[in-house]
This record gives C-alpha cells, sequence and structure tokens, in this order.
C-alpha cells in the first residue's frame, strides 16, 4: 500500500521558481514598440509583475503615455502574451538550485501543483522549454479562476484539484500575492527572497524566509515538524 503523502507542495512560477522578469521585458517591450511606445527597464517591469499580464499591460501603457480607449489594453496584451508565448524563455533561467529541489520532492514521492497568476497562454510554453511539466499534475494558472492570487481560494482551489483529502499544503513563493495567499487560506508558507517582492519581508510574514535553494529542504521540514507531521 502506498503510504499517504505527508504535505502537498505548492508552487507559484515567476520569481520562484524562474526568473523570468527579463524576459517579460523583452517581450512586452516589442509590444509596447509596435504602439510607437518607449520601452520599459527590466527593474520597472520587476515592480509591475506579479497580478496578471493585464495589469502588466495596463500599467505599462500608463507609464509610456497612457491609456488610448477601453480597448487599447487588451489589444497590447493580446500581441504581448503572442510575443511571449513564441518566445517563453527568452533572457529567462531557472533559479540555481531549483531543479534539485523538483527533483529532490518528486523521488519523495511529494506531491506538487503550480498555482501562479501567469497566463495558461505564457505558462505552458515555459514548463516545456524548461522540462518543468512533468512535475506538476496540477496547475491553475491566472485566468483559469475567478479570483487569483493574493485570494486565498486560488489556492484552495489548487489542493482541491490534487484530490488528496486530508493532506495539509504550503505554498513556496516569493511575493506579497504568493504569502497573502496563504495567509488569506490558512495555509504555511516559504518565501524565496530573490524574486519580486514588492513589500518588506517582515510585514509579510512567510512561515519560512530562505535566501536560496539550499535552504528549502530545512525550510519544509520545519513546516512538518511545526504541524507535528514529523
Amino acid at each position: 500500500m502506498n503510504r499517504k503523502p505527508d504535505q502537498i507542495v505548492l508552487f507559484d512560477l515567476d520569481g520562484t521558481l524562474i526568473d523570468s522578469a527579463p524576459g517579460v521585458a523583452w517581450s512586452l517591450n516589442r509590444a509596447l514598440e509596435a504602439e510607437g511606445r518607449g520601452t520599459l527597464s527590466v527593474d520597472r517591469v520587476k515592480d509591475l509583475v506579479g497580478k496578471g499580464a493585464q495589469y502588466l499591460v495596463a500599467d505599462a501603457l500608463t507609464d509610456t503615455g497612457g491609456i488610448d480607449d477601453d480597448e487599447h489594453p487588451d489589444r497590447v496584451r493580446e500581441a504581448f502574451l503572442q510575443i511571449y508565448s513564441e518566445n517563453p524563455i527568452q533572457d529567462t533561467i531557472v533559479f540555481p538550485g531549483a531543479m534539485d529541489v523538483l527533483d529532490a520532492l518528486r523521488n519523495d514521492g511529494v506531491p506538487m501543483a503550480l498555482c501562479t497568476n501567469k497566463p495558461r497562454k505564457t505558462t505552458l510554453p515555459v514548463l516545456d522549454a524548461f522540462g518543468l511539466t512533468d512535475f506538476f499534475p496540477v496547475m491553475l494558472c491566472g485566468d483559469d479562476v475567478e479570483n487569483r492570487k493574493p485570494d486565498g481560494r486560488h489556492l484552495l482551489e489548487t489542493v482541491a484539484r490534487m484530490e488528496m483529502p486530508g493532506v495539509p499544503a504550503i505554498m513556496v513563493g516569493d511575493s506579497e500575492n504568493d504569502i497573502l495567499a496563504a495567509h488569506d487560506a490558512g495555509l504555511p508558507s516559504i518565501c524565496v527572497s530573490f524574486g519580486y517582492c514588492h513589500m518588506p519581508f517582515e510585514e509579510l510574514k512567510p512561515t519560512v524566509l530562505i535566501d536560496s535553494y539550499d535552504e528549502f529542504h530545512d525550510a519544509r521540514t520545519s513546516i512538518l515538524k511545526d504541524k507535528g507531521a514529523a
């Protein structure tokens, strides 16, 4: 008989598993240039990412001259998503140690799911290009749900789709969207310090903060012990 898993691990994608801001900036700037707009720096794009493509494009248009009409953001968003889906790993890397953590979790029989605000149209090509797809039998993207992170229902729906009742879950993320969603869902969290967070970690209050994936195993173990599962 298979042993019941001790924990489901939910992962965010951008800023958590992959450093995608330079690639997002590249695709976004191509879409802005097609509109005759100026471009944004990678640092500025880091300030804007996390809420989903709709907000990213609207903010980028506001930064570069304003929104011309009600349909303008949708037109540019579709152009951006098309460019991005055709260039999914342009200027993008998997963070050091992330793949080792995913391999170790899978080898240990720990179920994993992806919970991201990134649209499905750009999530799937990125996962496929980096060989990450098979780690996540369940993935719930920003346009798959009515209430995306920081709403905790995004996390809870992801857990529900794993169909493992009674198995506790944790959220692994890099930003306020992830950790506030974990708080809202009543789940513990591991926050990586090297992503795209827009507020002080001491205010965000993740369960554990790590500076590299070398610290992930100990962080997960400490959460299991706190929950009495180890």
